[in-house]
């Protein structure tokens, strides 16, 4: 009886939590014809209620094989504030505004967001904000292709798969798999990442997964461009 009492009383202090608004994009990611200044997205509102949005771009960039957000005043989407009626679509435009040309492919993400109504607020729930991370690219290149070569890399007692990417395209990385002998080692469904064109990708492996030197590792995965199997070689990090 004493413990029935004891999670009723924790039950009682554990804010109830509303559920989030179902806003629906299209495309999933963006990407216009070499040249093209200007694309556009679809805001679908599924709610019974208006949903007021906010749409920003960030430009998309690697570090150490991490992705990087930074403000950008090159691409803009306009209007960056729009109120979402029940039932209804809306078009955001998405456009370049920078004067000088694409170098090699651009990537930005555009990020909408679910602007929380205070007037809907009630004690003892939790509001939570939808956020939606669309993957955009600009090029002015006619043809591009991703030339990636990936490696198990050890560093300071951490193990990590690394792509590195020296192609003008990035690559999409989904369903991944790392195989070592006959042990799988590493098992991601969906989508794990991108090599951005010209940058690393790097995807820890959890920590204490041993790779033996020398043992035959492969990695299997779907790309954008199909499937990939290939041998990776070990090596420290320089």
């Amino acid at each position: 009886m004493r413990r029935a009492i004891a999670a009723a009383a924790m039950l009682l202090t554990i804010p109830a939590i509303g559920r989030a608004s179902d806003i629906r994009v299209a495309p999933v990611a963006i990407d216009p014809l070499p040249g093209a200044r200007t694309t556009a997205l679809t805001l679908s509102n599924a709610e019974q209620r208006p949903v007021r949005v906010q749409v920003r771009v960030m430009r998309w960039t690697s570090r150490n094989g991490a992705d990087v957000l930074t403000p950008t005043s090159d691409v803009v989407a306009s209007p960056p504030f729009s109120t979402l009626a029940p039932q209804q679509q809306y078009l955001i435009r998405v456009v370049r505004t920078a004067k000088a040309p694409p170098v090699g492919e651009e990537a930005y993400r555009v990020l909408i967001d679910e602007v929380p109504d205070p007037g809907r607020a009630q004690p003892g729930t939790v509001d939570l904000v939808v956020r939606q991370s669309i993957p955009a690219f600009f090029s002015d290149i006619p043809r591009r292709v991703p030339d990636v070569s990936w490696r198990i890399e050890r560093s300071g007692g951490t193990t990590a798969l690394v792509g590195r990417n020296t192609g003008n395209r990035r690559l999409r990385l989904a369903d991944l798999q790392l195989i070592a002998g006959s042990q799988q080692i590493l098992a991601r469904a969906g989508l794990v990442g991108y090599v951005l064109a010209g940058s690393e990708l790097r995807i820890p492996l959890n920590p204490g997964t041993s790779v033996p030197n020398g043992a035959d590792v492969r990695m299997r995965a779907v790309s954008d461009g199909g499937p990939i199997e290939v041998s990776l070689a070990s090596q420290p990090r320089r």
